[in-house]
């Protein structure tokens, strides 16, 4: 047979190589071996390489649980105040790179400085006996030992420290680390604040005496930001003072006529802006709910429970609408956790 032929019939490296042995009750074993990446450890080099890469990538992961918890406790979640908006994306991010390094460092791991093998055995018997145990220990063993953990410290240590810090990432998520715990109260406060004044879709201040009787004009807080909070939209309404019927604590809540209550439908939270000037109703175009504005924007028709909340304003020394503060009650659809008594503590 000439070497051309011999070449030809020579198997390919790749060609799985298959080992058949007996199992003690009669089942076939087949055992495959398949090289699908070379065998670093023929070559130091590329081996320590590999090595330094999968750690680089559990290190990420420390970085990440580190960097998630210093901006949950070190910068909380302070609403309105300057770059709140950046908090849960900063979150975010950390909490990719700690699951992105954990994850692509084991798959880099297990492609690079693992042996690739697989083991198939057709098993009909759900006992096993000693024999069988014991063989299953030491292919245990042996699978260790291939992962490499034994002999690459830097490898052992920087999987150790990558996994066990993923264990600290939801700590400050499941103890609430002090003030977080109370999330109901993160969700009741809205961008308004005490002295803020009213300012229109341009960003420009409302003024006493620019709306006509009946004209409206969506406001949002002077604060960085405000007119991107949608929780803190608000309308404002000008009816002749004789017109509005407000409650004695209420009185100081309006101006000349003026009156303001969140747009959040508390339904489901659409928008409420459709102002009728003849009998002072507020419409929800989702589900048809009515409000008298009036009358404290109490529900008139509809599946909204609630109010719409109001907002005390007065007029500063310049003549621009300000807040009195925060609303005192909670904006929007009424959330499962709110409890009989919650609103009485957030206007205290």
């Amino acid at each position: 047979m000439s070497d051309s032929i011999r070449d030809r019939l020579k198997p390919a490296e790749d060609t799985p190589e298959v080992h058949h042995a007996e199992h003690p009750a009669g089942d076939p074993v087949v055992s495959t071996h398949h090289a699908y990446h070379p065998d670093l450890r023929n070559d130091p080099k590329r081996a320590k390489r590999a090595e330094i890469a999968v750690s680089a990538l559990f290190l990420l992961a420390v970085v990440g649980v580190i960097g998630f918890v210093v901006t949950y406790i070190a910068a909380p979640f302070n609403f309105g105040t300057a770059n709140y908006q950046t908090f849960t994306p900063l979150l975010g991010i950390f909490m990719t790179l700690a699951l992105t390094g954990i994850g692509s460092g084991a798959v880099l791991w297990a492609k690079t400085l693992m042996v690739d093998e697989e083991t198939v055995q057709e098993r009909h018997h759900l006992a096993s006996d000693p024999k069988d145990r014991a063989e299953t220990v030491e292919i245990l063993k042996e699978g260790f030992e291939e992962s490499g953990l034994p002999r690459r410290s830097l490898l052992r240590n920087s999987i150790l420290l990558g996994a066990g810090s993923l264990a600290v990432l939801p700590v400050p998520l499941l103890f609430g680390l002090g003030r977080f715990q109370h999330k109901e109260a993160v969700l009741s406060k809205t961008g308004w604040k005490a002295g803020s004044r009213l300012l229109d879709e341009l960003g420009r201040p409302v003024k006493l005496g620019d709306l006509e009787v009946g004209g409206v004009k969506s406001v949002f807080p002077d604060v960085p930001g405000g007119r991107r909070m949608a929780d803190s939209a608000a309308l404002l309404i000008r009816m002749l003072p004789e017109d509005l019927h407000t409650s004695p604590s209420r009185k100081d809540w309006v101006q000349e006529g003026h009156i303001v209550y969140s747009v959040i439908c508390t339904h489901l939270g659409c928008p409420v802006k459709l102002y009728e000037q003849q009998t002072h109703h507020l419409f929800c175009p989702c589900h048809q709910s009515t409000f008298d504005a009036a009358n404290e924007a109490k529900v008139l028709f509809g599946p909204a429970a609630r109010n719409l909340p109001q907002l005390a304003i007065s007029v500063d020394a310049d003549g621009y609408f300000v807040a009195q503060g925060d609303f005192t009650e909670p904006v929007g659809p009424s959330f499962w956790e709110r409890k009989p008594s919650y609103s009485d503590k957030v206007g205290a």
